[in-house]
């Protein structure tokens, strides 16, 4: 079964990151259900992704025609029917719980249209979880945008082992039309690319680190200044939040079993503290008044 070209949109989830997909979508012409079972969480997102494109009228890089067209395109809904129902693409950007994603594309399986491509958000669990969910999976994939949605370029379009290639290339056109840059990632595998490189390359920081090799400033100072990094590894994970960082490298070890995912005692000792990031105040580096 092909897809048919995407034209409309549903996206499950109304937190930051499935709000901000809604707006890209809508900012490039697609209409766009925006799910969530709380009103409240619908009112908050929106109100947020609104505000963060007011910023680029007020810097002259968005018309307001443009961003007041984006925001009619997007219609808040808490009826999953009414959002899924008759629309060419789902994508789930719901929180990392694999119970809950299972029952959502369960239920997305009975009311989505056969046709209806289900794509994944997730950025730690491939579509293989859930393709027992789901009738004709060659129309399942993961679609794994990145944090912010309205500034980060990549999207990584993941075929599963039952992934239909068609299914693939019309999210890798999708996200084109939406000013992404699409890769293909043509193996299902734990991270994915980006995330893959990024986590394997902070655990050989926090080695190098424990290790007396370099100092913990100075390692975040080569990363920034010889790898041209926004941000040291050890700066990255306490934006991150340590404890986040802790269960993705966790998730890691147990998916692939192998050993260098295992969390470094060095990071586990400072979650273990309470002290997470920039969230908690401290983490590796102090954030007073956070």
């Amino acid at each position: 079964m092909s897809p048919r070209e995407i034209a409309s949109v549903a996206v499950v989830g109304a937190g930051t990151m499935g709000t901000q997909i809604a707006f890209c979508a809508a900012l490039h012409g697609y209409p766009v259900h925006l799910f969530s079972r709380s009103d409240q969480r619908l009112h908050q997102g929106v109100a947020e992704a609104t505000r963060i494109l007011a910023k680029r009228v007020e810097k002259g890089t968005l018309e307001p025609r443009d961003l007041e067209a984006a925001c009619a395109r997007v219609r808040p809904t808490t009826d999953l029917e009414e959002a899924a129902g008759s629309v060419d693409l789902v994508i789930k950007a719901i929180a990392e719980e694999r119970d809950a994603k299972h029952r959502v594309f369960s239920q997305l399986g009975g009311i989505a249209r056969e046709d209806a491509i289900l794509a994944s958000n997730s950025s730690t669990m491939p579509s293989s979880f859930f393709r027992e969910c789901v009738p004709h999976p060659e129309r399942l994939l993961n679609l794994h945008f990145f944090n912010p949605a309205l500034v980060m370029r990549l999207v990584e379009v993941v075929k599963g082992e039952h992934t239909a290639e068609t299914t693939a290339q019309a999210c890798m056109e999708f996200a084109r039309r939406i000013g992404k840059t699409p890769v293909m990632v043509r193996k299902a595998t734990y991270g994915f690319v980006a995330n893959r490189i990024l986590f394997i390359a902070m655990q050989e920081a926090f080695d190098l680190v424990a290790q007396g090799v370099v100092a913990m400033e100075d390692c975040d100072l080569a990363v920034r200044n010889g790898l041209n990094w926004p941000m040291g590894p050890f700066e990255l994970a306490d934006l991150v939040g340590l404890d986040i960082t802790e269960d993705i490298l966790h998730e890691g070890h147990v998916q692939t079993g192998e050993a260098r995912w295992a969390p470094k005692p060095l990071l586990r000792r400072h979650v273990e503290a309470g002290e997470l990031g920039r969230k908690t105040g401290r983490g590796f580096y102090d954030y007073p008044g956070a």
